[in-house]
Formats: structure tokens, sequence, C-alpha cells
């Protein structure tokens, strides 16, 4: 305790350097939490379900022997959940989620709210999905039609005042019975819910079918290291009931994984991986640039306290003794800032959270492993930093020292160089991946992706039926704001849809692709502006054949150049040709351009475009250019409102539904630009100290230069370019490295631009400027000393 006592009195003597020290762990450490919340937040995705560990998520992929892979699909057919739970012993429960796609009104007051995130469930669901109940019975919840289990946050919203269970919900003018209250899923779950209902009632569950795969399905497992095993057997059961399928060379396949993995490992999952690796690296290089630095500036520091080392020396102190006495004052700084810095992330996750663009979430009380983890690093970063600075202070010669000629050991300059160049490897490293990020993201935002998405308001579809849509359409384009009028089925430029031709006109009976496709309006693809390569766009009739409900409908389709290309035809021959898509027989009408209809990380595929007026997710309302925005928009509602008075208007751009494709990139893009200042920053801080050293070890050297005629501008010189050395040494280092890891990432893309030298050479001129903007101020004040004070023992 008397050594605690004594490193405080010096922590607070030396105040200045105190909290010059403790700025740069405190940011450091500050940073290296933020990003640990993140990549805790990553791995912890469904971790929280009481049987998360025997929970496995079924995904379903097929071909058809034209395709070259496999389409992999998040949702299944009906038949996937009733079927491996009866066929399979190693099944306990097999159950289905399907999204309520109906209007999703919600009669509340006066009022009426859009939900968008309900779903329909089997009533084992909470059998799989354990939620603790705060109110019902898990058991009865789901048993019989029209029967809602609410979350806490939709019973808070919806029954603010009273108890919501036993109440009832009006959702499109139908009531449902609240049977349960559980509480709100956690922001890291790949099966996000505000409510469960009951699926009792719906047609599509009535007989288990092979086809149209639009369920969610989710097993209990009896023991979780069956997994292998079952998918294995399920399978071979599949071939078996489909072996034709596999005889005219097409395939199935389910895959069975943990839904613990499901984010991260799965296809299918919404997360990456790689970027968790990058913010991994990220935080070590952040906490070992801090690390460096606060081993610097206490070494700076150590030149003043040789006197009182070389008295502590002369009095009988050990070299051990006064090790173990440096290291408890250096331990104490780091964990002073790692204090301070688990309060203010704590503070500052919100912040960060929203300057990602996401949500994260991290309670530290709530997990034993980080309680545990968390003081061992602390202690572990104490020591590890501590060491060298205390080793070094320890080792001063009491003459040298009492005479103030004390000069590090050769080692310690040697150590210091080595770390510097660490520290401005890893920044030069963070540069370089900001940079070319940077630059991605620029590229991505300005490519033509082959439709044109500006002035494009995006209102809800799924709000408005056949005739409120052409009453809507007809209205808005008598404004002379609205320059275009278009819906489809979901956004084009992230089209979901799965479908596969089994009949094409010219091949073989048992021909089959397998495409994306996407029911449109009539007006889609000269709203978008997509170029037409052979044919027409949509005519009235072929709208009035869309709208035909008989046996006798026949549909135009438009095709893009891939699909084409895929069949061996030319734009032109493709024209009129008779196709068999998903059971809608017609014909080609026109050929498109290719377009990017999902991410740039994609090839662009075989996509159809089709007239069917049944359900339109999205109506796209072009502003004309030129056209005050907001003024336009105000417009748009005054039409919605006289169309549909009692619906909500919300509305959003295509460009938002572009850039939401690119979440992950640009968290990434933020983050590294964040950070890389902060590395920067903590790393000229211990160049700096280290500039401070040599200059103070130094003094009497300038101080004889300067007598023999050496010029300011020289020994400017001098003193700065033992360090610049050492950065372009760094900066030879980083650059392989970052050509590697960028190079990798842009393997992500199938549209990516070229790695150019000019980016990592603009990267070292940025490490080089920085790294002279930080010493060149010291090195020029120890220039303009005085030689007689340096001189003067001589």
């Amino acid at each position: 305790m008397n050594s605690v006592a004594i490193a405080w009195r010096n922590i607070r003597k030396n105040s200045g350097f105190s909290l010059l020290n403790l700025s740069g762990l405190i940011i450091g450490i500050t940073s290296f939490l933020l990003l640990g919340a993140y990549i805790m937040h990553e791995l912890s995705y469904d971790r929280f379900l009481p049987n998360a560990d025997r929970i496995a998520y079924v995904s379903y992929a097929y071909k058809s022997a034209e395709d070259n892979e496999f389409v992999q699909a998040a949702t299944t057919p009906t038949a996937v959940a009733p079927t491996l739970e009866k066929e399979f012993a190693e099944v306990a429960r097999a159950v289905r989620l399907y999204p309520y796609n109906q209007e999703g009104l919600i009669k509340n007051g006066n009022q009426q709210i859009k939900e968008t995130n309900f779903k329909f469930a089997d009533e084992a669901f909470f059998e799989v999905a354990d939620y603790p109940f705060i109110a019902g019975n898990s058991q009865h919840a789901l048993t019989a039609p029209y029967q809602i289990v609410l979350t806490q946050a939709s019973a808070d919203k919806y029954f603010p005042s009273k108890d919501a269970l036993g109440q009832v919900l009006e959702i499109d003018g139908q009531p449902w019975k609240v049977t349960g209250i559980v509480p709100t899923p956690p922001s890291y779950t790949q099966l996000p819910f505000a409510a469960i209902l009951s699926n009792k009632h719906l047609t599509r569950y009535q007989e288990p079918v092979w086809h149209s795969a639009n369920d969610i399905t989710l097993l209990l497992l009896k023991d979780k290291h069956v997994i292998p095993a079952l998918e294995a057997k399920a399978n071979a059961y599949i071939k078996t009931i489909f072996a034709d399928v596999f005889k005219n060379g097409g395939a199935l396949q389910l895959k069975v994984e943990p839904i613990t993995d499901v984010h991260l490992h799965s296809a299918i999952g919404k997360g990456n991986l790689l970027y968790v690796y990058i913010f991994m690296g990220l935080a070590i290089g952040i906490i070992l640039i801090t690390g460096v630095n606060f081993a610097n500036l206490s070494l700076a520091r150590s030149a003043e306290r040789a006197k009182e080392i070389g008295v502590k020396k002369v009095l009988g102190a050990s070299r051990a003794h006064l090790f173990f006495h440096f290291l408890i004052e250096c331990s104490l700084l780091v964990l002073i800032a790692f204090a301070i810095a688990m309060c203010l992330a704590h503070i500052l996750l919100p912040l960060f959270a929203s300057y990602l663009g996401t949500t994260i979430v991290l309670a530290i009380t709530s997990s034993n492993i980080l309680l545990l983890v968390i003081p061992i690093f602390a202690i572990s970063l104490a020591i590890l930093a501590g060491s060298w600075p205390a080793l070094v202070v320890s080792s001063f010669k009491p003459v040298q020292s009492l005479k103030g000629t004390t000069k590090a050991n050769k080692g310690g300059f040697v150590l210091g160089n080595v770390l510097i160049i660490i520290q401005f490897t890893v920044s030069t490293l963070f540069i370089i991946a900001t940079l070319i990020t940077a630059q991605q993201l620029h590229y991505i935002q300005t490519k033509n992706t082959g439709l044109d998405r500006s002035q494009i308001v995006v209102l809800d579809g799924e709000l408005l039926s056949d005739a409120e849509r052409t009453t809507l359409k007809s209205k808005l384009l008598a404004r002379p704001a609205v320059n275009g009028f278009t819906a489809s089925y979901d956004s084009p430029v992230n089209i979901q849809g799965g479908y596969n031709i089994n009949y094409v006109e010219g091949k073989n009976a048992d021909f089959q692709l397998s495409v994306t496709a996407i029911p449109i309006e009539k007006d889609f693809v000269p709203v978008f502006e997509i170029p037409v390569l052979a044919g027409a766009n949509l005519s009235d009739s072929d709208i009035a054949r869309a709208r035909d409900t008989t046996d006798a409908r026949e549909y135009s389709f438009i095709v893009n150049q891939q699909l084409v290309k895929s069949l061996q035809w030319s734009p032109e021959d493709a024209i009129g040709k008779q196709i068999n898509l998903n059971g809608r027989l017609g014909r080609i009408t026109t050929v498109v351009q290719d377009f990017n209809f999902a991410s740039l990380r994609e090839d662009i595929k075989p996509v159809v475009l089709f007239p069917e007026y049944s359900y339109f997710g999205n109506i796209y309302v072009k502003v004309a250019s030129g056209s005050n925005m907001q003024q336009s928009i105000s417009t748009i509602q005054s039409v919605w409102k006289e169309v549909k008075p009692q619906a909500p208007f919300d509305y959003h751009f295509l460009d938002d539904d572009f850039a939401n494709l690119y979440q992950l990139e640009r968290q990434t893009s933020r983050t590294m630009l964040l950070f890389s200042i902060v590395t920067i920053g903590i790393a000229c801080l211990g160049l700096f100290a280290l500039a401070a050293f040599q200059a103070q070890q130094r003094v009497k050297e300038i101080g004889i230069r300067k007598v023999l005629g050496a010029s300011t501008g020289k020994i400017v010189l001098l003193l700065t370019s033992d360090f610049i050395k050492l950065v372009v040494i760094a900066f030879v280092l980083a650059v392989p490295i970052g050509y590697w890891i960028m190079k990798d990432w842009l393997q992500n893309f199938a549209f990516r631009i070229d790695l150019e030298y000019w980016t990592f050479l603009l990267a070292g001129i940025i490490a080089v400027l920085i790294s002279l903007l930080t010493i060149s101020g010291r090195a020029f004040r120890a220039a303009r000393t005085n030689p007689i004070h340096s001189l003067r023992d001589e």
C-alpha cells in the first residue's frame, strides 16, 4: 500500500504529464471498448434464447439443369417443417414463420398506425424460441385463430394505460385477442418481431406444399450435435421424393445450421464475418498503439527523474525495488484510465451506434465472460505497457543520474524506434484502408447501374387497392411536379423473387432455368429509364391481359440481356418467343439492357419483369426535374389523402433503398475514418514524446554543433531525419500488407475499383506530413536553445 501511495503522490505531483499520458490512454481504451461492443454485438446474435444451442435454422437451395450454381433462399416451402418433424427423430419440434403482408393498419383510437414487423407462426413457436412470458401462457397463446402475442414495446404502444392481456387489437378491420406478452427481442436477433400471430386460419397451411418457398423454418433439436447427420438424412430424403428433378439434372438442398451461426457464417446471414475481423484488427491496432504511446511518454518523462532515481539507488534501493515501484506507478495510471474509459464508453455507445447507423446494445454486467475478461485485460495492459518504462528507468546508473548525464541504453532506443515503426505501420494501414473504402463507396454511389434512381419518391403500395392505385396515378400525373408513376412487388434495386422458367419455345421439353423475377406496373421501364434493346414497352392491351383472371390469360414478359444470352438468342430473336414462368404462360415482348437489380457485390443475372396487378409493395413517383422537392412531397401527400384519407402517409427515396444495401460498407468506412484519426493522434503523441526524449539526451551534442557553426535548419534536419526514416520504413511495411488486405476486401464486390499506386503514395505522404508537423516544433525549439546553457557544466 505504501508503494501505491507514493505512486499516487508522484502522479499528482506531475499533473501535467499525468494528464497527457492519461488522455492518450483514455482515448485509446475508450476506442477499443467501443469497437469491442460492436464486435460482441455481432457475435451475440440469438445467443440470448434459452434453447439457442438446440435451435437450427433451415434454408433452401435449388438449381435447374441449366443453372451454373445453386440459388440460395432464406425461406422454405410450407412442407419442410412438418416433414422434418414427422420423418426424423432428431427433431423435437419444427415451426414456421410467415410475414404478415397485408396493409398492417392498426386502429388506435382515431388513428391508424402502419405496422411492418408482424409475423404469423405455428402454435409451438414459443416452445422453440423460448421467450419468457411476462403475461399469458406460452402453451395456449397461439392455439386458436386470431390470437396474438405482443412484445412489451407493442403492448406499451397500443395499451399504454391498461393491461394488454385479454384486450382486442384491430388489425385491418379484424379483431385479434391478445393472449400473451413477451420481452421485446433485442437488436442482435435474426428474427425480429413486434407481434406473433396465430396462423390457424391461413389457407396456405391446410396442405403442405414443396413449391413457393416463403416460410422461415426453425427446428428444436433433441441434441445439438446432430445437425450434420440430420442435414445429410434430410437431403437423402429430398432426393427420394424429387427423384425426377435430380434425374433431369436439377437439384434441391436443405441447409441446416445452428441459429447462432446464421448471422455471420451463413450465406443467408445479414452480417459479414470479414467486417468483424476488420473491426477486431482496428481494436487490436488501437490498443497496441495506445500501449506503445504510453511507454514512449513514460520513457520521455524518465530523463527528468534521473536524479530521483540516483538518490534512491545511493540510499540502497535495488533495481528490482525501483522496477516494481515504477511498474506500480504506470499500472495505477493505466487502471485509472481504464475506469474512466469504461464510463466514457458507456456514455458514448449510443452516439457511436448512431454514427455507424446501427443499434448496439451491450450489458457488461449481464455477461459473466465480460466480467471476468475486462479486469484481466486491464491488469494485463497495465503490466505490458508499464514494464518497458519501468525497466529503462530502473537501469539508470546512480553516478550519471546525479551528474545529470543519464543516457538511455542502446537497447532502449532500438526498442523505442521499433515501437514507433509499429505505431506508424498500423496508422498508415488505417489511412490506406480509409482511402480505399471511401473510393469504393464513391464508385458504388456514382456508378451507372442501368436504371435512374434520381428524384424517385417511394410510397407504401400495400395500403392501396388496384382501383385506388389507378386513381392515385391519374391524379398525380395531372400535377406539373410529377413526371412519372409506377409500382412493383419489391424494390428495383434489390429484387428478391426466385422463379423458374420451365418451358421455352424451341427448347427441350425438360428445359428449366432459375431466374429472378418481379411483378411490375405498366410504366416501370420508362419511369426508371431502362434502355430498351428490342421490342416495345408494355401496352394497354398487355395490361388488359394481365388483369384477366381466366385461365386463358397470357402474360407479356420483359427480359434482360443476361436471360437472352442464357437462352442463346439475340435480343431481336427473343421477341415473340413463348415461355412459362412458374405457371405463367406468355411471350417475350421486350428485351432491356442489363441493369443492377441487386447489390454490386453480385454479378448481373437473368431477370424477368412481368405485369401482375394482384399486389404491389411499392409505389414510385418520379418528381419532375427542377421541382422543389419539399413542395412536391406536399403535393403527393395531399393527393394521397384525397385517395386514401384514413391511411398514414409514409415515404422515402429510392436512393435510400440503394444506400441501405451497403450499410456494412458505410459502417466500415466511417469507422475507419474515425479511428484512423484516433490512431494517428495517439501515434503522434508517442512520436512527440520520443522526439522530446531524444532532444533531451542530445542537448550537449546540439550545443557543440551550434558552437561549431551548425545552423538552426541543419540541427532541425538532424533531429527530424531519424524519425522520418522510421515513418518511411513503416510506410514500406504497410504498403504490401495494405495491398493484400484491401485486395481481398474488394473481392466481395463483383463491381469494384482498381487499386492504384497513387492511393498508397498518398497514404505515405499523409503519414510523413503528420509526423513532420508533430516533431518539427520540438526540434526547432531544441535547435534554438542557447548552447551556453547546455555546455556550462563542461
